[in-house]
């Protein structure tokens, strides 16, 4: 399925919302540390990250948040997201990265990168996944490239559950349960100059990689110390 939703992901994204609205209800998040989410630091608009196989909680880390768009693909599954996103009061901007040069129409990848730079211009939040596309864990240069585009930070986030189903898929996808302990942590704000070069938004994208398994280990160890 391409652009747009029809039915049968209409009707997915209304139950998938209803069980993550589930999750989020009966799961114990442990206390945010105070000041350490992005719209309690600033008013500022900005690019929160996290990995393709661990967004399943990030409306439970954006909780607070406002004027949030969400991106998602032009695939069944990314229709499915906007049906969830919708639901959930954020805007949807469609579309996906890609590393092929003759996919990048199909992919709506350029429209979609300015629809993201102009949504943070004018004071929208942005939530994407970090990795490239099909390659799990290995953060590509997208969000980079907008936060030099725009001056916007970067945050990067994990959002996890002791309750879950780990799957052995591309992208190491986590599945969410109700009844468990939660963790959201966030990290400091990162900026990208103007003037960096592709082997400095390269070393960028190293650090976001670095940082967000960082803090997806730290976020399972503060649960396990809960036990």
């Amino acid at each position: 399925m391409r652009f747009g939703t029809g039915q049968s992901a209409s009707f997915a994204g209304r139950a998938l919302h209803r069980y993550l609205d589930f999750v989020r209800r009966t799961t114990r998040f442990k206390p945010a540390i105070p000041g350490a989410r992005p719209w309690e630091r600033s008013r500022d608009p900005f690019i929160a990250l996290t990995w393709h196989g661990q967004q399943m909680l990030s409306l439970a880390a954006l909780d607070g948040a406002a004027e949030v768009a969400i991106l998602a693909s032009l695939h069944f599954d990314g229709a499915v997201v906007a049906s969830v996103v919708e639901r959930a009061g954020f805007r949807v901007i469609r579309g996906s990265g890609t590393q092929s040069p003759l996919k990048i129409k199909a992919k709506r990848a350029i429209p979609a990168f300015f629809e993201m730079r102009e949504a943070l211009r004018a004071g929208t939040s942005l939530l994407l996944t970090a990795d490239v596309p099909k390659i799990a864990r290995v953060a590509g240069r997208g969000a980079v490239q907008l936060a030099r585009a725009t001056g916007r930070p970067i945050y990067l986030f994990a959002a996890v559950t002791s309750a879950r189903i780990d799957l052995d898929n591309w992208d190491r996808a986590s599945i969410a349960l109700p009844f468990g302990r939660g963790c959201v942590l966030w990290s400091e704000p990162l900026y990208v100059r103007k003037a960096a070069d592709e082997r400095e938004m390269g070393l960028i994208a190293l650090e976001i990689a670095s940082q967000l398994d960082e803090l997806h280990v730290t976020a399972h160890r503060l649960l396990d110390r809960r036990r």
